[in-house]
């Protein structure tokens, strides 16, 4: 009899149709959060630098504030997230375990999310300031409601011997939405235009200062520049180059002699509203919430989850201190040297996406409805290489596979930096930007697919959810940290976000100069790995 069921369990195959569907509430969740990250950063910065004039120490820069500011979602993603997920597995209703978090927190989500930039076109800059934190306060504990359930979905539905091929599935639904928050902007300028708001549409795509203030341009489109010297003695090309260049001042021995202006014949600074990207996201976000209900409805006696007690698997495990491990003293100085590697690589990665936008506007004059679209170009880059990455990890060694995509990335970051300071071409650095995300990317790949298996090796099959805690400690730190981090160092160098990859690549040389020293975590050539491939598709999951 027993065999009979085992038969039949490998016989089964994945609903594809089913595991799709499920797929749209994480979509909806990473959709949010793609325009989060790429707009709010430059909103807080207009409305910081407003409020203080920029007249702030190096130390508590605006870009210090700013970057603090987007770790708030991760700090309530530590504590809420987990909280809520041991939740719903006790939750009874005829919407099942993880649907009434899903239907009731989505929403207002959505809603709060929506009001952020609306937060942001009120006049007084404390006030909007205030208004704002208020709003993503709400938004980010309603995301931590609801994120849990919406992931625990997939394996409510799906046996855990197809749950692999599924959590493919479902990580293509988060990079669709994730691609979509990328685009939205561009959507979003389409739209507004079709139905005849002009004023908003020629807004999204206006020239901005790093105030986020409209600029009056010429009929080429060229900023208007205010100049406090006589013209005549400001070098031609220097004041060329300014021109072109997105910053906003121009200073020559200390002094500021020109400056780019906003339209000052309107008496006051025109701030870009980015509503329509915040709406359009947030609509499609509960739309994604209406395919979900519509999909329970029909499919509610596929959840596997009302047939199973989990009273034993919601049991809170043993935390064990490292020192008590019933490992060697060689492998606990392997575990720690790699979390500690784990930390300054994620400090890093932590740190780019809530800086790229400010860093493409102040330093290539590109708005952040097509920065995001650089963006994508790294997040395509990054997904493409992971299956690459997982073959050089088991023919190279992760170990060494990891070693080659810090390198890489240190490389490329090095290269831009030094293009982006020394070259006075701007041609020339754009070619080189365009390489290091893509080849970034792919060097992050790289890392990501194999640390999180490295770590695991090292404790072995009993270990697995002990050291799964260990790595996300790691990680989750970092995710706190990394922006903090980087803010401050933009500070100390004048907000030149420039100097974001220079923060990176020296968090990514210390993470290679550690992890050098790390013996263990490979399995050998004859050694089972299958409980390793089911432990990490398990820890990805949540």
């Amino acid at each position: 009899m027993k065999e009979n069921q085992t038969g039949a369990a490998a016989a089964e195959k994945l609903n594809y149709k089913r595991t799709f569907l499920i797929g749209f509430g994480f979509m909806g969740c990473m959709l949010m959060w793609s325009v989060y990250n790429s707009y709010v950063p430059v909103i807080f910065r207009a409305k910081l630098t407003e409020l203080t004039g920029g007249n702030l120490p190096a130390f508590l820069s605006v870009a210090l504030l700013v970057n603090a500011i987007m770790t708030i979602d991760n700090i309530f993603g530590v504590i809420f997230q987990p909280f809520f997920g041991k939740k719903s597995d006790h939750t009874h209703s005829k919407f099942g375990k993880r649907m009434p978090y899903i239907m009731i927190c989505l929403p207002l989500c959505a809603l709060f999310f929506a009001f952020i930039p609306v937060a942001a076109t009120v006049k007084a800059a404390g006030l909007s300031i205030a208004l704002m934190m208020s709003v993503i306060i709400f938004f980010n504990f309603t995301m931590s409601v609801w994120r849990s359930p919406v992931v625990s979905l997939m394996p409510d539905f799906t046996p855990s011997h197809l749950q692999s091929d599924a959590n493919a599935v479902i990580n293509i639904m988060g990079g669709i939405g994730q691609m979509i928050g990328f685009v939205v902007g561009t959507i979003a300028t389409a739209i507004v235009g079709l139905l005849g708001f002009t004023a908003m549409q020629e807004a999204l795509k206006a020239k901005t200062n790093s105030l986020g203030q409209i600029l009056q341009v010429d009929a080429n489109g060229v900023p208007v520049v205010k100049y406090l010297v006589d013209k005549s003695t400001i070098d031609a090309t220097r004041l060329e180059h300014f021109i072109e260049s997105g910053r906003d001042t121009l200073t020559i021995d200390g002094k500021v002699v020109a400056e780019k202006v906003a339209d000052l014949s309107k008496g006051e600074p025109q701030y870009v509203n980015y509503t329509p990207i915040f709406l359009i996201a947030a609509v499609v976000a509960v739309l994604c919430l209406f395919v979900l209900i519509a999909f329970y409805k029909r499919n509610k006696k596929y959840d596997l989850s009302a047939q199973v007690e989990l009273e034993a698997a919601n049991e809170k495990p043993k935390k064990i201190k490292i020192r008590d491990l019933p490992i060697s003293k060689e492998e606990k100085r392997s575990l720690l040297v790699m979390l500690a590697s784990l930390f300054l690589i994620n400090n890093a990665t932590e740190a780019i996406v809530p800086n790229f936008t400010n860093f493409a506007l102040d330093t290539l004059d590109v708005k952040p409805i097509y920065s995001t679209l650089m963006m994508a170009v790294f997040a395509v880059s990054l997904a493409a290489f992971g299956i690459p990455a997982g073959t050089m990890g088991r023919k190279l060694g992760r170990k060494k596979t990891i070693i080659i995509g810090l390198s890489t990335i240190v490389v490329m970051f090095a290269i831009y930096l030094g293009v982006s300071q020394f070259v006075n071409n701007s041609t020339f650095t754009w070619i080189v930007l365009w390489i290091a995300l893509v080849v970034g990317g792919a060097a992050v790949g790289c890392i990501n697919i194999n640390t999180l298996p490295l770590v695991l090796a090292i404790g072995g099959r009993e270990y697995v959810g002990t050291f799964t805690g260990y790595y996300y400690t790691a990680t989750f730190s970092a995710a706190i940290t990394g922006p903090i981090l980087c803010g401050f160092v933009v500070g100390l160098f004048k907000e030149d976000y420039n100097f974001m990859f220079l923060f990176c690549a020296v968090m990514f040389a210390l993470g290679l100069a550690v992890i050098t020293q790390v013996r263990h975590g490979e399995l050998s050539k004859d050694e089972d790995s299958t409980w390793l491939k089911e432990a990490v598709e398990e820890a990805e999951k949540d």
